[in-house]
């Protein structure tokens, strides 16, 4: 008995000291934070440009994270989802190098905590009708010093963008003056008095298109004439659109400007609608679109990229409805519509995208240069063609000929850039007796950032946004994406170079892209069949009229036997037809049914088949040994 005690004494002291051991190391390593990410995307690793900035913190900042996860209405899936910003942001924390400190806060009904959410600007959202549920608050607040940004609300939809748009507030806090930004363009996109043919009409002033406004909020503007000789010192990214007309010494000015580090935004465009709208109404009614083509072909073509000026970009995958008089509409493919098939997914200024609209809109080619980098950031389908801006705005953008191929709207370039006035100034004489000097830079410094997009009616209002009056109040409504697009590419260029290699982090959604695919392809053979169809239809009507011409005065509003032979041949293809869509939907959900069905079995008998299988063997196997 005594050597039994001093057996079980011995075996609970041991276990204490194992038991203490444990919580010893566990607080000793409690703030070490050891992970490793092991998700295709890599969603929990943060970009080397955030790394980058987190590293070189030169002031200390406070990140406040307020969410009311004390609410008891709160859904799973939003606790989820705060949970994972929550660790994003001890990551940031925990790569700072103590710069940085993360604080969490719960707004609770009438507490000290939701009076300084509210004074932040955070705002609360109630979780049901009545508001019976308390309100919801879920945002994130940088501070230093004097200086705030907020995110008055984090919404699961940008969770892909939530990296950038936090490595982005601590850019804004930390940043020692407010950025420049440059605007060149030769349209009226900073308001003003339209132009008119007779000086005794006067014209109100038109507002600053919706883009300008935007940006005049968030940066310094300054205004760059299409003359100009060169670029202020003190602008760093410089926004150009549809620069027609555009002079040699503004060409030489933008060509310098690059190569002293400065980063390029360019809308150009084969077509303006804009341009077109904008000139004087009485010579609007004499003037088409393609008469005001842009482009910077002398500067981009020595990095190795053009712009056709005389054809547009078509897609059928993108083509848009537009009106065709008589109330009738009219698919038009020269009129896009950019989806998540033509819009860059790994690229954080494009990754949020889901719709983008390029009227008439030019493409690029060629081959970039030694020592740059080409990203693509939107582009047509596999199948894109070009056809002349003419046939596109008389609604025959089917004619396009050539191979179809990947057509590239919109692109940004990285790298080395070399000048493409080796003899200088073009602009530039010489005195006489004196030869031409030439002290412009040859080639960058450093990397530089340009971005050109083929098309500048992207921007224009009407393209855009649709201005609504509510109470006397005029309300701005984005009818796409294109002012995303491009405060997006405008926020990364005035950012820092953190900001501008950010990449857009990946989807927490898993789709099934198998039934993607069946659907794809169902929607595939249903457009061809209804092609099919409409090729008939117009078929029969031409038969028809010209039967009708046939006929004579006496006879026009009798029906011919041919006529009606006609029409009862027309309906009974009509109806097999419309059979065989059925059968196209029949087929598709048969697909999807018999996918889903051996899912199930899978999911449902394989796992306990496999683990009933490793029983048995196992069991075989030990009886053997023994």
């Amino acid at each position: 008995m005594k050597k039994r005690n001093i057996n079980l004494i011995g075996s609970t002291v041991g276990i204490l000291i194992v038991l203490g051991i444990v919580i010893t190391v566990n607080v000793l390593l409690s703030p070490i934070r050891l992970r490793s990410d092991v998700t295709d995307e890599k969603l929990y690793t943060l970009s080397a440009g955030t790394k980058q900035l987190l590293k070189e913190l030169d002031r200390d900042v406070t990140i406040k994270f307020y969410f009311s996860k004390s609410n008891e209405q709160l859904p799973v899936p939003f606790k989820n989802f705060a949970g994972r910003v929550r660790d994003l942001l001890k990551e940031y924390e925990s790569r700072a190098s103590g710069k940085l400190v993360i604080e969490e806060y719960d707004p609770k009904p009438d507490s000290d905590e939701e009076e300084w959410a509210q004074r932040y600007g955070l705002q609360g959202q109630a979780l049901d009708m009545f508001g019976m549920g308390g309100d919801l608050y879920f945002g994130v607040v940088a501070v230093s010093g004097n200086r705030e940004a907020v995110i008055p609300m984090i919404a699961q939809s940008v969770e892909p963008r939530l990296e950038y748009l936090l490595t982005r507030m601590v850019s804004e806090v930390t940043r020692e003056k407010m950025a420049k930004l440059g605007i060149m363009s030769a349209l009226p996109v900073q308001g003003g008095t339209p132009p008119s043919m007779n000086p005794m009409m006067r014209q109100s002033p038109s507002p600053a298109w919706a883009i300008v406004s935007e940006l005049e909020s968030q940066y310094e503007i300054e205004t760059v004439e299409m003359n100009a000789t060169e670029i202020p010192e003190d602008i760093d990214t410089l926004l150009v659109i549809h620069p027609m007309g555009i002079s040699d010494d503004a060409l030489y000015a933008l060509d310098q400007f690059v190569l002293r580090g400065g980063r390029l935004l360019a809308f150009m465009d084969p077509a303006c609608l804009a341009a077109q709208e904008s000139a004087p109404p009485q010579m609007q009614q004499f003037q088409m679109p393609q008469q005001h083509s842009s482009d910077l072909n002398k500067l981009t073509s020595a990095w190795g990229i053009t712009m056709d000026t005389t054809r547009v970009a078509t897609d059928e995958s993108a083509a848009s409805m537009l009106s065709a008089g008589n109330g009738q509409a009219q698919r038009n493919a020269a009129w896009l519509m950019l989806r998540e098939p033509h819009i860059s997914r790994d690229e954080v200024a494009t990754a949020s995208l889901n719709q983008v609209m390029l009227p008439f809109a030019g493409a690029f080619d060629g081959t970039v240069a030694a020592g740059l980098e080409k990203t693509v950031l939107l582009t047509t389908a596999d199948d894109g063609k070009m056809t002349s801006a003419m046939e596109a705005q008389m609604g025959a953008p089917s004619r396009a000929t050539g191979a179809g191929k990947a057509l590239t709207l919109a692109i940004r370039l990285k790298g080395k850039f070399k000048t493409a006035f080796p003899d200088g100034n073009p602009g530039a004489e010489a005195k006489e007796g004196e030869e031409k000097k030439d002290e412009g830079l040859r080639e960058s410094a450093k990397d530089g950032i340009v971005v050109l997009v083929a098309d500048a009616d992207m921007l224009y209002d009407r393209f855009c946004i649709q201005r609504m009056n509510v109470f006397g109040q005029t309300l701005l409504q984005p009818s796409n994406d294109n002012l995303t697009f491009a405060v997006n590419m405008v926020e990364q260029l005035t950012g820092s170079e953190a900001l501008i290699g950010l990449r857009s982090r990946g989807s927490f959604n898993r789709p099934f892209d198998r039934v993607l695919q069946l659907e794809k392809e169902a929607q595939i053979r249903w457009q061809a069949e209804e092609q099919r169809i409409n090729a008939q239809l117009q078929e029969t009507q031409q038969r028809l009229n010209e039967l009708q011409s046939a006929k004579g005065e006496d006879q026009q509003f009798i029906m011919s036997p041919e006529q009606e032979a006609e029409i009862k041949k027309f309906r009974q293809e009509v109806f097999s037809n419309q059979q065989a869509l059925k059968e196209v939907r029949k087929n598709l959900r048969s697909d999807i049914e018999k996918l889903g069905t051996r899912l199930k079995v899978v999911n449902i008998a394989g796992i306990p088949l496999i683990v009933a299988l490793f029983g048995i063997v196992r069991g075989v196997w030990l009886r053997k040994t023994r």
